[in-house]
């Protein structure tokens, strides 16, 4: 049977389509030769690749654990934090200073500029979007003054990388059978 939502094979007589999970309507029979392993849930027998069960709808891909849903928001607002908070600390810095040395004046510039790219890189991943940028940030603002909130916002930030939009997971091999 062909999915009429994603094109996919699935076994005959199946409810859902076993790559994205919607309804199906009958359409064609599958070929006898593909390679078939036993539903966790139902026990049915479904293709060896099937991201979801096509009789019973129980879904394989990755979930995240539950009560971590909030990891992601909590690293991005953290990494922020540290930007900002870095940016404050440096100006209070510069100010109480007046006339810095030209080494002194290199170490807060690239600290600054360190501190802008952590938040840009909170804000990226407080809209799921744009991963590596989301590392850069909070990798960057590590180098600021404020460093104590960035290591826990990169943590978070790279533990979440699935709740990310386009965060793509490595295709899963299938275990081997003999």
């Amino acid at each position: 049977m062909k999915c009429p939502n994603c094109g996919a094979s699935n076994s005959e007589g199946a409810n859902y389509c076993s790559h994205c999970g919607k309804d199906m309507a009958p359409r064609a029979i599958e070929p006898a030769d593909v390679k078939q392993r036993r539903c966790v849930e139902c026990g049915r027998s479904i293709s060896w690749d099937a991201f979801v069960c096509a009789y019973c709808g129980h879904d394989y891909r990755a979930r995240s654990k539950p009560g971590t849903e909030g990891y992601l928001v909590t690293g991005a607002v953290l990494t922020i934090v540290a930007g900002i908070l870095s940016i404050l600390l440096l100006t209070i810095v510069v100010g109480q200073a007046g006339d810095l040395s030209n080494e002194g004046t290199t170490l807060v510039t690239i600290s600054a500029m360190c501190s802008i790219l952590g938040v840009i890189g909170g804000l990226a991943a407080l809209m799921r979007r744009w991963f590596p940028l989301a590392v850069l940030g909070a990798v960057c603002a590590i180098f600021g003054p404020a460093f104590f909130f960035a290591i826990p916002g990169l943590v978070l930030i790279v533990t979440s990388a699935s709740r990310f939009k386009d965060f793509e997971r490595p295709p899963e091999v299938p275990p081997y059978r003999p």
